[in-house]
């Protein structure tokens, strides 16, 4: 379990500073996102919408990180101060990007899914990847004004998962949300 934290701090942490030390969002080089509009929950559309809000949110850009995030606004000091620590730890590059790979959605009712993940790392420059890191993480979205939302709480779980070096923003995540940390398993 130590390992897999380990690994997603890493994955986590290089994804959400490396397009916010790139540059601002229109920039060249970066590209536009598009979430595909649905009004009720079917599994393509589901992974196709749910896919691109992981990539805005893991993009590490502050202008769309929370845009497609369910209570992005209450939860948008933490992932301010979530990149301000895995900075300050050396666990982020500008060089690579972190992003949602074997996405698997279930819808939950007309307008809610849960899913699973994985993550994996892209080199910017020379566009290499990683396989898939392992990590099997879970997550629930919502559909909202037409488009599929990833809930606060996957974005709490997944600064959780980055330990003790994000703590004090994981504490703040969940508490924004009305929320306490889930117990260490």
């Amino acid at each position: 379990m130590k390992k897999s934290v380990a690994v997603l701090a890493v994955a986590m942490l290089a994804g959400t500073m490396s397009a916010a030390l790139a540059g601002p969002a229109g920039a060249k080089g970066t590209t536009p996102t598009t979430v595909p509009k649905v009004t009720k929950c079917v599994t393509k559309t589901a992974v196709a919408g749910i896919t691109q809000a992981m990539n805005d949110f893991l993009s590490g850009d502050p202008a769309i990180a929370m845009k497609y995030v369910d209570q992005g606004a209450k939860i948008g000091a933490s992932y301010q101060l979530s990149e301000q620590l895995d900075t300050a730890a050396g666990l982020t590059s500008a060089t690579k990007a972190t992003l949602p790979i074997n996405i698997k959605a279930t819808c939950k009712g007309s307008t809610k899914a849960n899913f699973t993940y994985d993550l994996y790392m892209k080199d910017k420059t020379t566009s290499t990847t990683t396989p898939p890191l392992g990590l099997n993480e879970a997550g629930d979205a919502l559909i909202k004004k037409g488009v599929w939302y990833i809930s606060a709480t996957t974005v709490c779980d997944l600064e959780n998962g980055a330990g003790s070096v994000a703590a004090q923003a994981t504490n703040m995540c969940y508490a924004a949300i009305g929320q306490s940390v889930p117990p260490a398993s």
